[in-house]
């Protein structure tokens, strides 16, 4: 059955796994689904009568996790994407309970406009509310993977152009606040629909500080292709690990951000502003190996994915339910709150809390039960309708 397919959804009691909430994990508890919803989370009660009962004794029972910065899974690429590549991607992410994500790539025209009419043309397309752009309008030197003929000066109508192009799909999207007229972005961003994430960027807190103000913005991938910690010339990484209005995107591979700047940033930022993200590439959730990425050979190795040539670091190869379990390994996080860090606080960075995030009553039945402490689900439901990818 297509993954999008209309049906009616039927009720579900998930019985006497650990339930994690928002505040707090359930041990033994109960989660109720009906009519795509969620009808009940928290300790245990008895099934009603017509529900079908699941045993989730021993596994964690989550909502769906969300990966706001993919560029790819299981050996397909979203740089360029295709209807095949981004299904396969869709599909891989899924059955690893990732049940929404943005699909991410550079300011580039062509992937841009076709995109969109990809994502309205998938089986897959309620997994993706929007699209990720990073750049155009970044700093050369921290341009990172971004390839210069899409970096650009900061061009108000060219950013509505993009919007346009992409038929109001781009969600977030990076610049660097040290840019002349970059200070003109943010409300230009917003009016667009757009989450503006500072990044790629060599700005000073006290630059980051004066453009942003007190909007709330997100923060591409902290630590990485940015100005850092610095004890007499703080960057941009101080500002947003300081600023409570900005979220800050941390990736838990423990090679992008060692895992000492992990347990720093768990202790200095709070909890509800740190997101959990993977950049995930080609070769993510699949074996090491050699892959193409982007018309270049790459390696995926233990480590991350580096171009073969230089052994740059291009990437992760991990997907965001390893990345859970590798932070709260090298945090130890409580599971609700690093739970909340791939779920919840990304949802309501980008409008979807309302609807998804968390296993609460009245949201969207969006539920995985894990077996091993996140390796694998046992069950996804998505919008009550149980998944299966086996």
């Amino acid at each position: 059955m297509p993954v999008c397919a209309l049906s009616t959804p039927m009720s579900y009691s998930i019985q006497s796994g650990d339930v994690v909430l928002p505040a707090e994990t359930v041990h033994e508890g109960t989660v109720l689904l009906g009519g795509g919803k969620v009808l009940y989370a928290g300790p245990r009660q008895r099934t009603p009568r017509g529900f079908e009962e699941i045993n989730a004794a021993g596994c964690y029972v989550t909502p769906g996790l969300i990966d706001i910065h993919c560029h790819g899974a299981g050996r397909f690429s979203l740089d360029p994407p295709d209807p095949v590549s981004l299904d396969a991607v869709a599909r891989r992410l899924v059955a690893n309970g990732v049940l929404t994500f943005f699909p991410t790539m550079m300011a580039s025209e062509e992937m841009i406009a076709g995109l969109p009419r990809l994502i309205e043309a998938s089986e897959m397309s309620c997994h993706i509310p929007g699209i990720y752009v990073e750049g155009p309008f970044v700093h050369p030197e921290k341009r990172g993977g971004i390839q210069p003929p899409y970096v650009r000066p900061v061009d108000l109508g060219y950013l509505r152009r993009l919007q346009k192009m992409a038929r109001g799909k781009i969600r977030l999207m990076t610049f660097a606040p040290e840019l002349d007229r970059a200070d003109r972005l943010l409300a230009a961003m917003r009016r667009l629909a757009i989450v503006p994430c500072v990044g790629h960027s060599l700005a000073t807190a006290e630059q980051a500080r004066k453009v942003v103000g007190r909007t709330t913005v997100g923060c591409t991938h902290l630590f990485n292709a940015m100005s850092g910690l610095d004890h007499h010339a703080p960057g941009l990484a101080a500002y947003a690990l300081n600023a409570d209005n900005v979220w800050v995107e941390l990736n838990p591979d423990g090679t992008h951000v060692h895992p000492e700047l992990l347990r720093l940033t768990a202790r200095a930022k709070r909890h509800d502003r740190i997101i959990l993200m993977t950049d995930a590439v080609v070769s993510a959730g699949d074996r090491p190996g050699e892959y193409t990425y982007m018309g270049r050979p790459v390696v995926a190795a233990a480590a991350g994915v580096f171009y073969k040539n230089d052994r740059t670091l291009v990437g992760s190869r991990i997907l965001l339910n390893e990345g859970l379990a590798r932070f709260i390994r090298y945090t130890d996080m409580p599971v609700h709150e690093a739970v909340a860090m791939a779920s919840l606080n990304p949802a309501r960075l980008v409008g979807l809390s309302r609807r998804k995030g968390s296993l609460q009553a009245g949201k969207d039945a969006d539920v995985v039960v894990w077996e091993h402490r996140f390796v694998r689900p046992r069950h996804i439901f998505f919008q009550g309708l149980p998944l299966s990818f086996r």
